[in-house]
């Protein structure tokens, strides 16, 4: 068989998807281009490659077995590729995928999409959500160009690294807490609280962190999104405990006070990871570089990028 790059491609994204409406999505093809193109790998390497299963098909031996040469292949042929081209992110029209945690999302995507419309308006960023755990291959086979959360125990084959590191602050209804009064202990543990439990492990972190100092809180209501927090807090007059970051966003426009917690939570990380295969990509590098400098703008006041 005379190798086809095309054809080649087309494999690679079946063999990481595991399913043909998921490849043909990620290639931007249509589903029947996709079956074609297997079709005519299927006659050249006289296996079926891929067999049909509940949600989607699993691999022959044939093609468990040239699948990581063929990986190895295209990724070399895409390095040698960009690393021939000149990037200019004001004149780019790639397009960008992330993969952003709950709160990553929030904190990261208004200040990086203004970035972009400084530095590359034709450029277009997509985001989607990662999920409780990190599947290293969407970005290995460059689903995604990188992921943004907190991980508690990464993926060996990724290049994982320390964003920046939030604390913890509460949003307060103003009735809840009389001018000049202090938000103790006592008070905090008695107030009616928001409680933001995002789907999966994100849910974990605040909930152990109360949990090790013994600090209670008087459930409320419980939500799955920090967007939701404030105006369920103004609704009921009460308090959530949220990022920082995030309290910093929220809490002037519904009109609720941000304050320190009672007891010292300390601080979280937020990382980035991505496939090693892209370090030397001018684009991926200009991305990780954008990422870098919108990591360290202060709570309290935005700076260009």
């Amino acid at each position: 068989m005379t190798p086809d790059i095309s054809l080649l491609r087309v494999f690679h994204a079946v063999m990481e998807e595991r399913n043909v409406t998921a490849a043909a999505r990620r290639l931007g093809q249509s589903q029947s281009t996709v079956s074609a193109a297997l079709a005519r790998l299927r006659v050249a390497l006289g296996d079926e490659l891929f067999l049909r299963a509940r949600y989607g098909v699993v691999p022959t031996e044939k093609a468990l077995q040239i699948g990581p040469d063929i990986a190895a292949g295209l990724d070399r042929l895409e390095r040698a590729f960009r690393a021939a081209e000149p990037f200019d992110p004001a004149q780019s029209t790639r397009r960008f995928r992330l993969l952003l945690g709950p709160y990553a999302e929030v904190v990261l995507v208004p200040p990086l999409a203004a970035a972009f419309a400084r530095h590359a308006p034709e450029a277009e960023l997509e985001i989607a959500p990662i999920g409780p755990d990190l599947d290293p291959r969407a970005l290995a086979g460059q689903t995604f160009d990188l992921a943004v959360g907190r991980f508690s125990s990464p993926p060996e084959d990724l290049v994982v690294s320390e964003l920046f590191k939030d604390g913890f602050r509460c949003i307060i209804a103003p009735e809840a807490l009389p001018d000049g009064a202090t938000l103790d202990r006592d008070l905090y543990e008695r107030l009616p609280h928001v409680v933001v439990a995002p789907p999966g492990k994100w849910r974990t972190g605040l909930h152990k962190l109360t949990a090790d100092t013994g600090l209670r809180r008087n459930t409320a209501v419980i939500v799955s999104h920090f967007m939701t927090a404030a105006p369920t807090v103004a609704s009921i007059g009460g308090i959530a405990t949220v990022p920082a970051r995030i309290a910093a966003m929220i809490a002037e426009p519904y009109g609720l006070r941000d304050m320190a917690v009672p007891l010292n939570l300390g601080t979280f990380p937020t990382q980035v990871a991505w496939h090693p295969h892209n370090r030397s990509d001018a684009r991926h590098a200009w991305l990780r570089d954008l990422l870098n400098a919108i990591a360290f703008v202060e709570t309290d006041g935005a700076r260009d990028v």
